[in-house]
């Protein structure tokens, strides 16, 4: 019997422009989990009467809160007991690797493309065979930039993964099959929501850090100092709400997910299937791709 073939559902956000920070969300697991997973998404529609729900959307319609949260509950249920895994991949477009003159965000994109695909594939033991469903970007080629380029990749992380056989020691290598990709319209697919939904809630942890943390804490301390001193836009809370919301439930599923010393959201490992991986500039060598620099492909 063939093998189940595995999904990969994703977005971004913020990755070009005057942002400063950019992130990727990518929401992956086995077919039948994640059909399972869509169909549910698709039930807090017919009780919210909301087609779609989007990070950029939550500015005070308590509608769209309410059914972000429900969102956000039931991915993080089904990253809990192993379903599904949430790796989120957040830069810093200050930082050494990223403030050079003619920065191009487009490929740039592709190489952090490239970065989380292999981690989100090489995680899932055993697993080759794939289907890739991002988000609709008319400016990424995906078909041609990013597949063709990861299925050149060896998923095995150690170094000597040599294997002894009955036929003597075999190199262990293992390259993922991308059977399909295709682009779909987050309106249509309410798992690219959540992926939105995650994408955004983690890149504003970064984006508006101090603020966050000094509304958080006054918050759970039953506070309302922070907001007196600092007044802040019905979007602003409305968008700290859903982040609040989002603590708590990754704190009952002992997600392990904390308000760093950096003061924002940070996972330190992998366990709960949730991740949180802040790219930092592996060197002076490690530059982000100019206008005249060759492509990924």
């Amino acid at each position: 019997m063939e093998k189940e073939n595995f999904q990969i559902f994703s977005d971004e956000s913020g990755y070009c422009g005057k942002d400063r920070f950019g992130s990727i969300a990518v929401i992956s697991g086995p077919k039948s989990n994640i059909k399972t997973l869509d169909a549910e998404l698709q039930l807090f529609f017919g009780i919210n009467h909301k087609r779609e729900v989007r990070f950029a959307d939550i500015s005070g319609n308590y509608e769209i809160i309410d059914a972000a949260k429900n969102f956000l509950k039931l991915g993080l249920d089904y990253c809990k007991h192993g379903k599904i895994k949430i790796y989120v991949l957040v830069w810093d477009k200050h930082d050494s690797r990223h403030d050079i003159q003619g920065r191009d965000d487009i490929e740039n994109l592709k190489f952090m493309y490239y970065k989380i695909l292999k981690e989100t594939k090489s995680d899932w033991i055993g697993v080759e065979n794939w289907e890739f469903f991002p988000d609709e970007l008319t400016s990424v080629n995906w078909g041609e930039e990013i597949v063709p380029f990861i299925e050149r990749t060896n998923l095995d992380k150690k170094r000597n993964n040599d294997e002894e056989t009955l036929f003597g020691v075999l190199k262990n290598i293992r390259f993922p099959n991308v059977r399909k990709c295709s682009e779909l319209e987050s309106c249509e697919c309410p798992i690219l929501q959540l992926a939105d939904l995650f994408a955004g809630i983690i890149r504003l942890s970064f984006v508006k850090s101090e603020k966050f943390c000094s509304w958080y804490y006054d918050k759970i301390n039953g506070s309302s100092l922070f907001n007196e001193l600092i007044p802040l836009s019905k979007s602003e809370i409305a968008k700290f709400e859903a982040m609040y919301h989002f603590k708590k439930l990754c704190d009952h599923y002992s997600m392990g997910l904390n308000l760093s010393d950096d003061k924002h959201f940070k996972v330190f490992n992998k366990r709960c299937g949730l991740w949180i991986w802040f790219y930092e500039p592996q060197g002076d060598y490690d530059k982000a791709p100019t206008k005249n620099s060759v492509k990924i492909d």
